[in-house]
């Protein structure tokens, strides 16, 4: 008769601790970087949703790398991939309705592209809430936006829309002549 083997790794009954290192914080890329802005901000074309969640993860993670030269097409064989982790050619994919990534015939995402008459109309709009703004939501405005958060600043839109100074005066005007009267 064989003794029975454990199948477990060391001693038995004793439990395997946590990973060793754990992130304490999640990772940012370098904002100032010029490359990774222009990379971030390149729209991936022609892919499905499933490819462009992966691409944004790369671009998101400082893991895409960009094509150098053109790659070759799997349909045509000619160097016309221009776009870096796609496999087909915009043209292969759109003649065979795939994606060109993965190849598969799922919906394929369109990505949103603002013309210049889109922007210009943001900037407007954006000129126009800010001069219906107090100075003070109008400076609060500009360095919540600069910071990057867009919750804080879309509650400062609002409460300018509303023409609620939202807590921001400690009294009206009225008081502060008649405090300043009684100081003479």
């Amino acid at each position: 008769m064989t003794p029975k083997v454990s199948s477990s790794k060391g001693k038995s009954g004793t439990q395997k601790s946590g990973q060793k290192y754990q992130n304490s914080f999640a990772f940012k890329p370098n904002k100032n970087n010029a490359a990774a802005v222009k990379i971030y901000n390149t729209p991936a074309k022609g892919i499905c949703q499933r490819c462009l969640d992966i691409i944004d993860w790369r671009k998101r993670m400082n893991k895409y790398k960009p094509l150098t030269q053109p790659k070759t097409c799997l349909a045509c064989h000619q160097k016309r991939v221009t776009d870096a982790y796609h496999v087909l050619c915009k043209g292969c994919a759109e003649t065979r309705k795939v994606c060109a990534k993965c190849q598969e015939g799922t919906d394929i995402v369109q990505p949103e592209v603002k013309t210049p008459a889109d922007l210009l109309k943001e900037s407007q709009e954006q000129q126009r809430f800010l001069a219906a703004m107090t100075e003070r939501q109008r400076r609060s405005y500009l360095r919540k936006m600069e910071r990057g958060d867009e919750d804080g600043a879309k509650k400062i839109v609002v409460a300018a829309e509303n023409n609620d100074d939202g807590g921001w005066s400690d009294f009206d005007d009225d008081e502060e002549d008649e405090e300043e009267e009684d100081e003479e």
